[in-house]
């Protein structure tokens, strides 16, 4: 999970409660490699004074959503009910998930399903191959857009001034722009040591009706086992497929349920 000082968070506006959006950073904070956080480090993670990450954090304790150890919080089980009550109105999990499991068996590798959520990347369904399982990749899990092959195909799909202004906010953004230039062209993305267990990963993306991209499709490779070009051979072409099956049955959807972000 990526955090943002409440202050500076895109969705403060003078409509939302602050007691809220405050509430919401904490939670934030925690992620796979922070599972336990310290009063002080939701604090500097935050940018609130002690007195009031405590407070929250006690505050979320006491509806069930952390527990205190006696040295760090930690998020409950109780936090999925925020998650699945978003994903339990999408049916475009539903409907890639059989794909995603023959893509999966017929590379042997992890095939997922994500969307772009602001600058992240929002995975939704995934499906371990036998070979390698990045350990980090989980539903719900999110990665940094500029860094995944998922992330550059679903920015590739972003309007022109939108697009300028997520890479506006990157170092290099001119490199960066001219690579998702190039993944609009060829229609997917590869990426070495994408954050997901340093793995080489592809993605396709997943349009709707009109053309709308609304998802990607990744699988994951480890890079010592196949090199670039057999990576484009053999399994570029079974990402594409899957990712038009699943717009094939998408299709037959009146609403997929994601929208982009």
């Amino acid at each position: 999970m990526t955090s943002t000082p409440v202050d500076e968070d895109p969705g403060h506006g003078r409509h939302s409660g602050q007691a809220v959006g405050r509430a919401f950073a904490v939670l934030r904070c925690f992620g796979p490699d922070r599972p336990a956080l310290t009063v002080a480090a939701v604090a500097h993670r935050t940018g609130l004074d002690r007195a009031t990450a405590r407070g929250l954090l006690l505050t979320l304790a006491d509806l069930g959503y952390v527990r205190h150890d006696g040295e760090a919080f930690r998020l409950t089980p109780r936090t999925l009910d925020l998650g699945y009550a978003y994903l339990s109105g999408l049916a475009l999990p539903e409907i890639a998930h059989p794909h995603l499991h023959d893509l999966a068996h017929e590379l042997n590798e992890t095939a997922s399903l994500s969307v772009l959520d602001g600058g992240d990347v929002v995975y939704l369904t995934v499906v371990p191959g036998h070979r390698h399982a990045p350990p980090t990749l989980t539903v719900g899990a999110r990665r940094p857009a500029h860094l995944s092959s998922a992330g550059h195909v679903l920015l590739a799909a972003l309007p022109a001034d939108e697009l300028d202004r997520q890479l506006g906010a990157l170092p290099g953004p001119a490199a960066l722009s001219a690579e998702i230039g190039q993944v609009r062209e060829r229609g997917w993305a590869m990426v070495d040591r994408d954050r997901d267990g340093g793995l080489r990963a592809i993605a396709a993306p997943v349009r709707h009706r009109r053309d709308r991209v609304v998802a990607a499709v990744t699988a994951s490779v480890h890079p010592d086992r196949l090199g670039h070009g057999l990576v484009e051979r053999d399994y570029v072409p079974e990402l594409l497929r899957a990712a038009w099956s699943i717009e094939a049955d998408a299709a037959k959807s009146p609403d997929p349920g994601v929208s982009r972000s």
